[in-house]
């Protein structure tokens, strides 16, 4: 066989095995999708004010963002007999390969669509997910269309399989989870850095009697962010089994064909997008207070400071400080 034809069969037989790793690795990924629950949104409903939004676009190209619902259901075959207990938005900067999770606390007071004024968590249980965006979206001029819906219940296989998440306990807190688990998943020590199982960090998760609703925010975004970190530092055939594992649990309305590229980019990259993760909380207490109205309590806040941070922290807007005039003085 002639040189020539030698290097093209080569070439053609490279090809092919390179297609076929691909089109395998496309197939995996489709058959993980489709494990998962897909529930459109009407797009036309979703409280988007379009030109309040186009005058940010120019910050936001190159971002994927979406809001976790996480339901405080105990209705194991209902994730939608609760409101949602988890609001999170996730911002990901596909240039800078930056994250941000952004945690809404559930008793924010917002003005629900076709319901007035109450807790936004309602929304949840008024009109799912359509509801919630179109809520977080009116009160806070933001774009949200995708959303991911967790069972955090699946959580629980999720974090055992990892072997578990690395925390800081107080004393309160690991009170707290011993009174939520039994006797062979108690905490025995007092205030420190623990490596908590599933169930243990689910009670962890869930707890908003010790330092209040926000307190518990932060800790979900501390769970969600620890697994992620250690997620994403097993291989590639460990990070599959734990996703095949997670996705039964989850609902969703984003396009796979859409982000096919990004999740492969985000997969080979994965340290890279976790070594600069920002946390916040929207509304945040700096500028939020306690309202009690009708003997209901809900957690009241500055309106244009929310946005301003939502600007800052979703849309990647910083307000440019006044410049500083030198004042001139003359002698006559």
């Amino acid at each position: 066989m002639k040189t020539r034809t030698k290097i093209i069969i080569a070439i053609v037989i490279i090809l092919a095995i390179v297609a076929g790793f691909a089109l395998a690795g496309w197939l995996y990924i489709k058959h993980l999708y489709n494990k998962m629950e897909f529930k459109p949104l009407d797009e036309t409903d979703l409280g988007i004010n379009i030109t309040e939004v186009e005058t940010k676009k120019v910050q936001i190209e190159n971002y994927t963002r979406f809001v976790i619902f996480g339901s405080d259901s105990r209705d194991a075959d209902n994730q939608y007999y609760g409101r949602s207990d988890t609001i999170i938005i996730v911002t990901i900067n596909n240039d800078t390969k930056h994250m941000t999770f952004i945690s809404i606390p559930r008793d924010t007071y917002a003005d629900v669509p076709g319901y007035g004024m109450t807790k936004i968590n309602h929304a949840f249980a008024y009109g799912q997910e359509q509801l919630s965006i179109k809520t977080i979206n009116s009160n806070f001029g933001l774009d949200l269309s995708q959303y991911i819906t967790i069972d955090f219940t699946g959580m629980v296989a999720a974090i055992d399989r990892i072997g578990g998440v690395e925390v800081n306990l107080d004393d309160a807190e690991i009170a707290f989870i011993n009174n939520g688990v039994d006797a062979d998943n108690k905490i025995y020590g007092g205030a420190g850095k623990y490596v908590l199982n599933g169930k243990q960090a689910l009670v962890h998760s869930r707890n908003r009697y010790v330092g209040r609703d926000f307190a518990r925010a932060s800790r979900q975004r501390t769970i969600i962010i620890s697994a992620l970190n250690k997620i994403m530092k097993q291989d590639e055939t460990e990070i599959l089994k734990i996703v095949d594992d997670l996705l039964p649990f989850v609902t969703t309305n984003m396009d796979i064909n859409k982000y096919k590229e990004m999740f492969l980019e985000v997969a080979k990259n994965r340290t890279d997008y976790l070594k600069d993760v920002s946390s916040v909380q929207i509304p945040s207490t700096d500028y939020g207070y306690d309202l009690m109205l009708d003997g209901v309590y809900y957690f009241g806040y500055d309106k244009d400071l929310a946005i301003k941070d939502f600007n800052k922290y979703y849309y990647n807007i910083e307000e440019k400080q006044p410049e500083e005039t030198e004042t001139v003085t003359t002698q006559e």
